[in-house]
């Protein structure tokens, strides 16, 4: 059995929006798990996983996007997405801005190459809206 992972993207004003990867529970659109970056370009990155993440207490702020499906058993707790999640490294300090979709892009690559997510994912992230 398969279930819908997706892309998350809360909004930053005028610069470009958070990007996450959100994994609703098998009984719950709205209740799951969020993966994402934290940190900023100053102190760096670390990657974060936000488990039983309530997507409703964002005030309707997140704009979610359909990724990919995945196997029923990819998706549980401390399960291979977050093992893919912890292979691609988020970046470190840096005096330059960081594409908050670059991190993402890069993990889905990783997801196409373990096999976990169909190539097409890439279509996905390409026509997401960068700033809402």
């Amino acid at each position: 059995m398969t279930r819908t992972i997706n892309i998350s993207i809360t909004s930053n004003g005028a610069r470009p929006g958070h990007w996450a990867i959100f994994v609703p529970s098998a009984d719950s659109s709205t209740m799951g798990k969020f993966i994402h970056l934290t940190g900023n370009p100053a102190t760096g990155f670390f990657l974060e996983f936000k488990r039983n993440y309530d997507i409703k207490n964002t005030d309707g702020k997140d704009h979610i996007i359909p990724l990919a499906e995945v196997e029923e058993r990819d998706t549980i707790a401390r399960d291979r997405l977050e093992s893919v999640a912890n292979i691609v490294k988020p970046p470190p300090r840096s005096p330059n801005p960081f594409d908050p979709s670059s991190w993402i892009l890069r993990n889905v690559q990783q997801l196409v190459d373990e096999g976990l997510v169909d190539g097409s994912a890439f279509s996905v992230i390409q026509e997401a809206p960068k700033v809402l």
